[in-house]
C-alpha cells in the first residue's frame, strides 16, 4: 500500500473529521447547528436516500485503490481511469490539500455561527471577515475544490460526474440560501454582497 494510493481515502476522512469535529465542539458549547424546520417529503424520501446511496458508492470507490479491494460495484466504464496522467494526479493532490486547508480556515472563521440548514429561528452572526472577506461561500468552495481534486486524481467518469453534480447542486443551493440570507439579514447582507463575490 503506497501513501499516494491512500491519499484520497485519507483526505476524505480528514474532511469528514474536520466538519464532524467542529459540529461536536459547537454542540458541546450548546450551539444548535441543525435546522429544526420540518423536512419536505421530497427531501425525506428522495433527496436523503439518493445522497446516502451516492455516499456509499463514493466511499467504496475511494477504498478500492487504497486497500486493493477487488469488489466492483460500478461498471468498468464508470470506474476505469479515462486518462493515466501523473500531472493530473499531482494537480488533484494539490487541489485536495488546498481544499482541506481552506475548509479548516473556514470553520475557524465561522466561530459559533456554523449552521446546517436554513432556520429563521436559529440564526448565527453574519460573518464577513477572514476567509469570508474573499468569498461569500468558502465552505461550499472548499467542497467544490475537494471533489474537483478527487476527479483530477482518478480521472474517471464516476468522480467527474460527482464533481459536476456537486458544483451544480451547490450553485442552486447557494441561490436558495442567498434569498434566505437577504430575508433575514437585509441591508447587512446586501452590503456584503456588493463587497465580496459569490465564489472568489
Amino acid at each position: 500500500m503506497k501513501l499516494f494510493d491512500i491519499f484520497p481515502t485519507v483526505s476524505f476522512f480528514i474532511l469528514a473529521l474536520i466538519i464532524t469535529g467542529q459540529s461536536i465542539f459547537l454542540k458541546k458549547k450548546g450551539v444548535p447547528i441543525r435546522s429544526k424546520a420540518k423536512k419536505s417529503a421530497f427531501s425525506k424520501y428522495i433527496l436523503y436516500p439518493t445522497f446516502v446511496l451516492i455516499l456509499i458508492l463514493l466511499i467504496s470507490e475511494l477504498l478500492k485503490p487504497a486497500f486493493q479491494i477487488s469488489l466492483f460495484i460500478l461498471p468498468d466504464w464508470l470506474s476505469n481511469n479515462l486518462v493515466e496522467s501523473k500531472f493530473f494526479q499531482m494537480s488533484g493532490v494539490l487541489l485536495i490539500t488546498v481544499s482541506l486547508l481552506f475548509m479548516g480556515f473556514t470553520l475557524c472563521n465561522f466561530k459559533t455561527s456554523l449552521r446546517f440548514g436554513m432556520d429563521s429561528y436559529n440564526l448565527g452572526k453574519l460573518i464577513t471577515t477572514g476567509v469570508f472577506s474573499i468569498s461569500r461561500n468558502p465552505f461550499f468552495v472548499s467542497i467544490e475544490l475537494y471533489f474537483l481534486g478527487i476527479a483530477l486524481f482518478f480521472s474517471n467518469a464516476f468522480f467527474i460526474s460527482i464533481a459536476l453534480l456537486t458544483i451544480v447542486s451547490i450553485h442552486f443551493f447557494i441561490l436558495k440560501e442567498e434569498k434566505f440570507l437577504l430575508k433575514n439579514y437585509g441591508e447587512e447582507y446586501k452590503r456584503y454582497m456588493k463587497k465580496v463575490r459569490k465564489y472568489f
